[in-house]
């Protein structure tokens, strides 16, 4: 008795991104990261006591007094944690094992939700020059250089364009 190799009826699949796409699109998502990884590495610095990008480090208190030890863990570390989830949601959508079936959508979701890190990106960089300029009479941007402001809101801009852009190219 012989069995006969036969090929199994393939489930339909549906279609994949084209592979330049998919190129382009984590060029953008390694951008992104670079933008996540930046502003959580300044916090973690800060978390750490480190005084990286202060002016006035004695003025500079990354909690105030009073919060709970729940409240100042997530002062120290949540946007740490957060940066770390934005890079896990952009490599997610760019690699294989974001393309589960339960996990895709809530990643593309995710992803569009994390553009309007554009707007605050923008909005933010706008009130630090403002402030900036106003800066010669008084100091209003507290205990922290102007060029940290800068510097944390070009990372919001480059990570909010970098989660649309990466949802936009990802598409099917």
């Amino acid at each position: 008795m012989t069995v006969g190799l036969t090929r199994r009826p393939s489930a339909p699949r549906r279609p994949a991104v084209p592979a330049d796409r998919l190129r382009r699109a984590r060029q953008v998502a390694y951008l992104g990261c670079a933008g996540a990884f930046g502003y959580g590495g300044l916090k973690v610095i800060w978390a750490l006591g480190g005084t990286v990008g202060l002016r006035y480090p004695g003025r500079f208190r990354l909690s105030p007094a009073g919060l709970t030890a729940a409240q100042r863990f997530f002062d120290y570390w949540g946007t740490p944690i957060l940066a770390g989830l934005a890079v896990v949601i952009l490599l997610g959508l760019v690699y294989p094992w974001g393309n589960v079936i339960v996990v895709r959508p809530l990643l593309r979701i995710l992803a569009w939700a994390g553009s309007l890190l554009t707007v605050v990106g923008v909005a933010g960089f706008t009130l630090t020059i403002w402030q900036f300029a106003d800066n010669l009479t008084h100091d209003r941007l507290g205990g922290i250089h102007p060029a940290t402001y800068l510097f944390v809101y070009v990372c919001f801009l480059v990570l909010g364009l970098a989660f649309g852009v990466t949802a936009w190219l990802t598409r099917r």
